[in-house]
């Protein structure tokens, strides 16, 4: 009976930290600006205000980034040290969070995530959207069957096999 709850952690713990990761891309994807010859992260008041009523526990995330200089070290830093302080031993037990990171399951989806953005990137770029209208394109996209059947394509593949991404031209 314990391995179920174990798988239950796991699979919340995936989604947690998948859901991070997420966030992150969401604010460096539209927040992100040039102020001499360093890049800021500036999120709007009215923005932030909406992140904290809608996920108010990656609010937190986003105030350890708004008004400051970033690259690409200092987000993962960031985001790392974030998952680190909520997750890790806090609200999962301390082995569930670095076994998520090696994990195929969060590794596919954080795959999928950015193949998502790569293939809408035109649409994303045509307004700023918040991070649920993501969250929910993102879910719509990982339900077409084109999509499920690709997942499931690379889960059954060998080390090294190389499967064709889906080429959905509809934006979920």
């Amino acid at each position: 009976m314990k391995k179920a709850k174990t798988n239950k952690a796991f699979d919340r713990a995936v989604e947690d930290i998948t859901e991070v990761f997420m966030f992150d891309h969401w604010t460096r994807f539209y927040f992100i600006f040039e102020e001499g010859k360093k890049l800021m992260v500036k999120v709007p008041e009215e923005v932030c205000s909406q992140v904290d009523k809608e996920y108010p526990a990656l609010k937190g995330l986003l105030d350890l980034m708004n008004n400051e200089e970033i690259d690409q070290q200092k987000s993962m830093n960031t985001v790392c040290s974030f998952i680190g302080a909520r997750f890790d031993g806090t609200k999962y037990n301390g082995k569930i969070v670095p076994k998520v990171f090696d994990s195929k399951a969060f590794k596919m989806e954080m795959y999928l995530f950015n193949l998502w953005i790569k293939g809408h990137e035109s649409y994303l770029e045509s307004e700023v959207m918040t991070f649920a209208n993501w969250k929910e394109l993102y879910a719509g996209w990982r339900d077409q069957d084109e999509v499920k059947n690709y997942v499931e394509r690379l889960g059954n593949a060998g080390q090294g096999a190389h499967i064709q991404p889906p080429t959905c031209s509809t934006v979920q």
